[in-house]
């Protein structure tokens, strides 16, 4: 406005006029008590007639009159009547809003309004006008903007709730305001050499700015180290006269800052050193209270008591530690450090629900940066004496999980065999409709040994939604949503899976080729780069691999929703998938072994996929489940969670007894669901899976055999006579559709070997030739083999017969054994 009306001929007459009947009206009004206020008032007419005639721009005359034009106006703010004050400062403000003071000038409004705000008057205006000082121009800096500052904490801690608000707004207008003059300032050219940087100077404080900071930048700095003095409870050097300041504030204000001006303390080695000299070491001490507090647990006997952690400080501290993490990662690797360990162990199950789910939506704002995520490997992971961070959020994230399902609040009754209603903190209508019998959850919900939690939210993948980091207006901690915690977690697990997956794959095509090419072309590539990036790729799956399985083997299980089932499905395939990349054979198999146990009943997965992997010891981990005695509350959770779709019998195995599988066997929807991701997998990663190959045909051997399919012309599988009076296999309508497509998937997968490589069909061929003959020894003892083995050689071989060379010596040699030739 005012760069526009310096050169406007009606606005500078227009400013004119408004001075000079503000100042007949001061005259008039203070003539019979304060003579002074009038005599000034006439005075300064008289100048403004002649500072028009002189100067055809009004402006560029007042500026060097103002410490005169406006001291009419002060007096009559001292006068404190009210009708004078109120058009003291409405002239003011018409002046600073047009630029027509000086700094001397701006100082004398600014002790002007020191005096009125002492005396508790008019203090809105009081804070309008400090506002328009500031943000006109530059020309308050340094102690007078100190001063202006102050004026407007202190107004903050009135007793007037309107003009509390309103100061608070004024605050961070003004903070805001002295950091965007650094960035300008920064633009404007200089030639003037500074000195460089003393860092003993900056570790005493002082009321003086460095001498190695531009003016604006000094100011900023002297600002911002005074918010870390007051939220330290210490005396600021700079912000002299102020009286009270509340640590929940100067969080905010610190935050706001470091939120949004990361490129100052990335440019300024000043701001760097106060981020590590006054920020961290402020934050690490605050959380104090949170770290020793351990909830449920009696106080050692001491003489200071053990203080409890503060909602709205834990909060703040976390919204900072937020920012500090993720705009300041690389100034701050060491303090991160420390933060990041301090988030894991905010998981622990001494802590309060409530600190907990604030550190889970931390958590979750990191997760989704990839970048974020290959840092922590790099820093901390790779290192040999360092802590593996990356290692322990993912262990803490599937710590919490495994909690919240096995210390539930409704106590032991959540233990045994019953079904309880675990409302963990919510009231019990909101669970009213939780099933007690067979059937699925009309919500989506994991349910695990009776405990029911619901997940609450759907979060759109990349993006967050923290609820508790947003309750800036709450004193008490708010009561926790049931499944809030939960979700949360879930929510980082996939995040961090999916980060991992674009570190090793990458988006670009470079990534791509070299995930193409063959051993020879990469030992000659660049050695250097590929071994940094190939360490990197193998750390990331070495830190999460153990933690990730375990986590989702647990989700998968409890799952009730299908979405979210699909989720953690896609979760392990990619996982499986880059392992198998990699050439990790011990991590790939432990998740393809999880999509195998998750695609057959309980009982099934602990005697067929034990006895088809018993030197694995990877393996091992990953099918470690409830011990025997559970295995029927496991069978009937298991129904529950998802409709039964198919019941069939059992295939016999050579290395079980006879008559060990008499009782038919069922089939849930969510079976299904991981056996069309278990044949994803294998149809487009079929490359990759090696040995696994036998693990994955054992498994859909069996699900065929359960599923009634029998082998046709040319190999593939069809519906057989199931449906008739003396089958033993029921399939439900739900499924019967399924069967024709699950039919087609297994065709296409053993189609698509034409595109293995030589060796990769060899691994597949080899497979089959195994499956073969496991189940030739059960027709030598008098039981019904499978044929899916020898259908699926045969349809391979179909399809690869233009490289017969390739199978042709494997599959002679096996039909000839197996014929007795």
């Amino acid at each position: 406005m005012a760069q526009g009306s310096q050169f406007n001929p009606v606005a500078m007459k227009k400013l004119l006029e408004g001075i000079q009947n503000d100042l007949k009206t001061l005259s008039s009004e203070s003539k019979k008590k304060h003579v002074e206020v009038k005599e000034s008032a006439e005075t300064v007419q008289l100048k403004l007639r002649t500072i028009s005639a002189k100067n055809e721009n009004l402006i560029t005359g007042l500026i060097p009159a103002s410490s005169e034009i406006i001291q009419p106006f002060v007096l009559g703010c001292a006068t404190k009547n009210p009708k004078i004050v109120q058009l003291s400062l409405s002239c003011v403000q018409k002046l600073v809003s047009h630029e027509a003071i000086s700094t001397a000038a701006a100082e004398a409004i600014i002790n002007m309004l020191w005096s009125l705000m002492e005396a508790g008057m008019e203090e809105l205006k009081l804070l309008q006008t400090a506002i328009l000082l500031i943000t006109t121009n530059c020309v308050v800096q340094h102690d007078s903007l100190a001063k202006a500052l102050v004026l407007c904490f202190r107004l903050h801690f009135t007793k007037d709730s309107t003009t509390i608000n309103t100061a608070a707004a004024t605050i961070k207008q003004l903070v805001s305001i002295v950091f965007d003059r650094v960035i300008a300032e920064d633009k404007l050219p200089t030639n003037e050499p500074l000195p460089e940087m003393d860092a003993g100077e900056l570790k005493a404080g002082s009321r003086t700015p460095p001498t190695s900071l531009k003016p604006c930048a000094g100011d900023a700095y002297l600002l911002f180290q005074d918010l870390c003095q007051l939220v330290n409870a210490d005396q600021p050097f700079w912000l002299l006269g102020m009286t009270e300041m509340t640590r929940t504030f100067g969080l905010e204000l610190l935050e706001s800052v470091l939120k949004t001006y990361p490129t100052i303390f990335q440019k300024y080695p000043e701001f760097s050193f106060m981020l590590k000299e006054r920020v961290c070491p402020l934050v690490i001490k605050l959380f104090s209270p949170s770290l020793k507090y351990r909830q449920g647990v009696p106080p050692p006997p001491s003489p200071a008591p053990v203080e409890k952690p503060f909602y709205p400080i834990v909060m703040r501290l976390l919204r900072i530690v937020s920012n500090l993490i993720k705009n300041y990662y690389l100034l701050l690797v060491t303090e991160c450090e420390i933060f990041l360990s301090l988030l894991v162990k905010f998981l622990d199950a001494e802590k309060p629900l409530w600190q907990r789910c604030l550190a889970l939506e931390v958590m979750h704002k990191l997760c989704v940066d990839p970048e974020l995520v290959k840092n922590f490997v790099i820093s901390y992971d790779m290192k040999p004496h360092s802590t593996k961070i990356f290692r322990d959020i993912i262990d803490s994230l599937g710590a919490f999980i495994q909690s919240r399902f096995m210390n539930p609040p409704g106590g032991p009754a959540a233990q045994s065999g019953l079904k309880v209603q675990d409302i963990q903190g919510t009231p019990p209508a909101l669970v009213a409709g939780l099933p007690v019998g067979g059937g699925v959850s009309p919500q989506p919900a994991f349910m695990y040994r009776g405990v029911w939690i619901p997940l609450v939210m759907n979060i759109p993948q990349g993006q967050t939604k923290p609820i508790f980091l947003e309750m800036l207006d709450k004193i008490d901690p708010p009561p926790v949503l049931e499944g809030y915690g939960v979700t949360v977690a879930f929510h980082c697990l996939l995040e961090l899976g999916k980060s991992v997956q674009i570190l090793i794959t990458g988006d670009n095509s470079e990534n791509k080729k070299e995930q193409n090419k063959t051993e020879d072309s990469q030992d000659n590539a660049d050695e250097q780069k590929d071994d940094v990036e190939s360490k990197l790729q193998n750390s990331l799956i070495d830190s999460s691999w153990c933690g990730m399985l375990a986590a989702l083997s647990l989700l998968l299980d409890a799952s009730t929703d299908e979405a979210a089932t699909e989720s953690i499905l896609k979760c392990q395939e990619s996982y499986a998938s880059l392992c198998g990349q990699l050439r990790l054979n011990t991590p790939r198999d432990a998740f393809i072994t999880s999509l195998c146990k998750g695609s057959l009943p309980p009982h099934y997965t602990l005697t067929v996929l034990n006895t088809q992997n018993n030197g694995n010891s990877g393996q091992k981990v990953a099918m470690s489940r409830s011990p025997s005695q559970d295995l029927q509350i496991a069978g009937t959770e298991a129904m529950e969670r998802s409709h039964v779709v198919a019941v069939g019998t059992a295939l016999p195995t050579a290395s079980l007894p006879a008559g060990a599988h008499q009782g038919p066997v069922m089939l849930t929807a969510k079976n299904i669901q991981c056996m069309r991701a278990l044949l994803s997998l294998a149809h487009c990663r079929g490359d990759m899976l090696g040995s696994a190959w036998h693990l994955v045909l054992t498994t859909l051997q069996h699900l065929v055999w359960i599923l009634g399919l029998k082998p046709s012309n040319g190999g593939s599988l069809k519906i057989g006579q199931q449906l008739n009076e003396s089958s033993s296999t029921v399939i439900t309508t739900a499924v019967m559709a399924d069967l024709q497509v699950l039919s087609a998937m297994l065709s296409r997968l053993f189609e698509s070997s034409q595109y293995l490589d030589d060796v990769a069909l060899h691994h597949l061929i080899d497979a089959l030739c195994k499956l073969s003959t496991e189940s030739m020894e059960l027709a030598y003892s008098n039981r019904e083999p499978s044929l899916f083995a020898v259908a699926k050689l045969l349809e391979t071989g179909l399809v690869n017969l233009s490289r017969v060379e390739v199978l042709w010596k494997p599959v002679t040699a096996h039909l000839l054994e197996v014929g007795g030739l």
